[in-house]
């Protein structure tokens, strides 16, 4: 019964922080803004990513953490103590965490194509 509660509340918890990190970064990132109407004079204005990006970057913020814990605590289960298991879950966790919302970031913060110089092609203000 100890386990499936350390497995049970680390999944929750785990699931609320993925979710408030996910909505935390995509509602923060600039390619949000400029569709919420941040842009210039509210241009590029498109209310549809919030049917169609935002439950999607909820639903991947709320499903892949606890789904790393579950898999870590399944895989280590009889394998140590479960204080020990939740430790290794906590971490690998994280780590998933960490990974996933450096990829929500770049992808809500694309690099600007005017600023990215040519492999080779030394940037300088006298080219322009």
């Amino acid at each position: 019964m100890e386990q499936r509660d350390a497995a049970g509340y680390g999944g929750c918890a785990t699931a609320a922080l993925g979710a408030a990190t996910a909505l935390y970064v995509w509602g923060a990132s600039g390619r949000t803004q400029r569709h919420m109407g941040a842009g210039f004079e509210g241009q590029g204005r498109d209310l549809s990513v919030l049917w169609t990006e935002l439950p999607l970057v909820l639903l991947a913020g709320m499903l892949t953490p606890p789904a790393v814990w579950l898999l870590t605590m399944r895989l280590l289960h009889g394998h140590g103590r479960l204080r020990h298991r939740a430790l290794v879950a906590a971490v690998c966790t994280a780590g998933v965490l960490a990974l996933s919302v450096w990829g929500l970031h770049a992808w809500a913060n694309p690099p600007d194509p005017d600023h990215i110089p040519l492999s080779g092609s030394p940037v300088s203000d006298l080219d322009a």
